[in-house]
């Protein structure tokens, strides 16, 4: 059952990031939905960028893309969880920029492009994580890692660097009261080049697998 929560904490219409406008600060609109679909007691939780994408943007419907049954993602994260596992666990959807920008992110030129974005959305994803209570929350890239791991009460013990923090370990994040198992991920194009990483990508599907069988 696929249902589409907004009572978790992601917001229903938001208008903080706009006003002041400028070629380097676009303004930004509210319309992708997070995805939830009910399933047993284990909670996954994924959290990418944002919703902006180069083709099409109008198509990105809900978070991740996650309601297209035969989505390119959606068919690359059964890979990666293992189709059993995938349909059987609880999971919801959210980004750290909730609002689509007129073009992706990485065309505009400034390196802190996104963080007045995330400034003003970071309630959001802490409410969201409290709420919802993942057993455990994956974030997609490096840039969505660096900005996840400021709203963390233990902020210093993780390394901002992927290659440095994509161990194939999960680490225990806190906000507040609440106690989660984390890591970051490569995203899907990383995977595909994943050399980089060395064994880190193996021993990640791994740790992976052995954690969704407790």
């Amino acid at each position: 059952m696929i249902i589409h929560n907004l009572n978790y904490g992601y917001p229903k219409e938001c208008n903080l990031c706009n006003g002041n406008e400028t070629p380097d600060h676009p303004n930004v609109v509210l319309t992708v939905e997070p995805f939830e679909k009910e399933g047993n007691s284990f909670k996954l939780m994924l959290v990418g960028q944002d919703p902006t994408i180069f083709n099409n943007p109008g198509r990105v419907e809900k978070v991740l893309m996650l309601n297209e049954k035969n989505g390119q993602l959606a068919k690359w994260l059964k890979r990666l969880f293992g189709e059993k596992q995938f349909t059987e666990f609880s999971i919801y959807a959210t980004n750290l920029v909730k609002c689509t920008f007129p073009k992706p992110p990485s065309v505009y030129k400034s390196k802190d492009f996104l963080k007045p974005y995330f400034d003003n959305c970071n309630t959001y994803l802490k409410a969201e994580i409290q709420n919802y209570k993942p057993n455990l929350l994956l974030s997609f890239g490096e840039p969505a890692h660096r900005m996840i791991i400021t709203i963390f009460d233990n902020e210093s013990l993780f390394n901002d660097k992927m290659q440095d923090a994509f161990t194939g370990q999960f680490f225990k994040a806190k906000i507040n009261d609440f106690t989660f198992d984390y890591s970051p991920c490569l995203h899907i194009k990383t995977f595909r080049v994943a050399e980089t990483y060395g064994n880190s990508v193996v021993k990640f599907k791994e740790e992976l697998n052995r954690f969704l069988m407790k």
